[in-house]
């Protein structure tokens, strides 16, 4: 049996979905192709991966979706100034990400902030490591330095049944994951590892500039041996941070927001202002002036994300006011 949220014989969960063509998965494994209700294709908020559904089977192997249950969390990243859901339901983001050019620590950043936002746990998984091997140790020092706490798993090309184990101490049988990260970075590869399976085709990256190639066009939920859910998504290039919040922010920002709670002013911009423990910190070298840029990027896009022009404007004129303010304070 799956871990539904309860035995109801009309409930299942979204496990395929493809403009208004889904599929469900029920409680005892068995597959339908679904459909919305009339009511539904007008509603607000429409079903997707992960979400769990009521409805009623018709033609016996049909279901019609009449009603979208209560999500638990969401994830989402921001697309052309809107948010675009990626997955419901989801406990655990694996943050995929390769040792070839894909390598980013603020796309790490990035992800992390959407993750902590969605209410989800974020695992960082580095791929190919054998490719370079003379980068891991910096690498993983690298991620080290921006993801505290979080756990950063290794994994190459050669060892499978390693990078299995390795995964599988985050796959519970309550656990619904997603691998999330850009093309070719070897997603499907260990889906079909942990499955034990081809379920997902895979392709080489391209060999004149690393850049990914798209094998999966959809994301797609797959039910492990154990009963975990994991879903693969399509190769993600540009991670837009949606409205998530700034506590979200902060929580991928420890260091900064630590630091900033010493300065001398509560409003403390960290730019020239006297007693700035953040610009101290740069000048002793504990931390970077790319971090704290880094920093100050992802918290005007969570805040410009829920705004119009004119508000981004005014929040604009509002920022340079406040520096001129700061700069008197010298």
């Amino acid at each position: 049996m799956l871990n539904f949220p309860n035995d109801s014989l009309n409930t299942a969960q979204i496990i395929f979905q493809s403009h208004d063509q889904y599929q469900v998965i029920f409680a005892d494994r068995s597959v339908h192709q679904a459909t919305l209700a009339g009511r539904m294709q007008l509603a607000d908020t429409l079903p997707l991966i992960g979400d769990f559904v009521s409805g009623q089977v018709y033609d016996q192997d049909k279901f019609l979706i009449t009603t979208l249950l209560p999500r638990q969390t969401l994830l989402t990243r921001a697309s052309n100034q809107q948010d675009q859901a990626i997955a419901a339901n989801v406990t655990t983001v694996f943050i995929t990400m390769s040792l070839n050019a894909d390598f980013s620590t603020s796309r790490v950043e990035r992800y992390l902030t959407l993750v902590w936002d969605s209410g989800a746990t974020p695992v960082i998984v580095l791929t190919k490591t054998d490719l370079e091997p003379e980068l891991l140790v910096q690498r993983q020092l690298e991620l080290e330095a921006i993801a505290f706490g979080v756990p950063i798993i290794t994994t190459t090309s050669t060892t499978p049944l390693v990078a299995r184990e390795q995964l599988n101490a985050y796959l519970q049988p309550t656990t619904t994951a997603v691998f999330v990260g850009s093309s070719g970075v070897g997603k499907s590869t260990l889906l079909n590892i942990l499955a034990a399976q081809q379920l997902q085709s895979t392709k080489a990256v391209r060999g004149g500039d690393d850049k990914g190639r798209h094998t999966t066009t959809a994301r797609q939920l797959f039910y492990l041996p154990n009963g975990a859910a994991l879903i693969d998504s399509p190769g993600i290039r540009g991670v837009g941070v949606a409205s998530s919040t700034t506590t979200a922010t902060a929580q991928s920002f420890p260091d900064i927001t630590s630091l900033a709670q010493q300065c001398r002013f509560n409003d403390c911009q960290h730019e020239q202002e006297p007693g700035c423990a953040v610009q101290a910190a740069i000048a002793n070298g504990e931390l970077s002036a790319q971090r704290l840029a880094d920093y100050r990027r992802l918290l005007r896009e969570t805040e410009y994300s829920t705004m119009n022009s004119r508000q981004i404007t005014a929040a604009k004129i509002k920022r340079m006011v406040g520096n001129k303010k700061n700069l008197r304070r010298r």
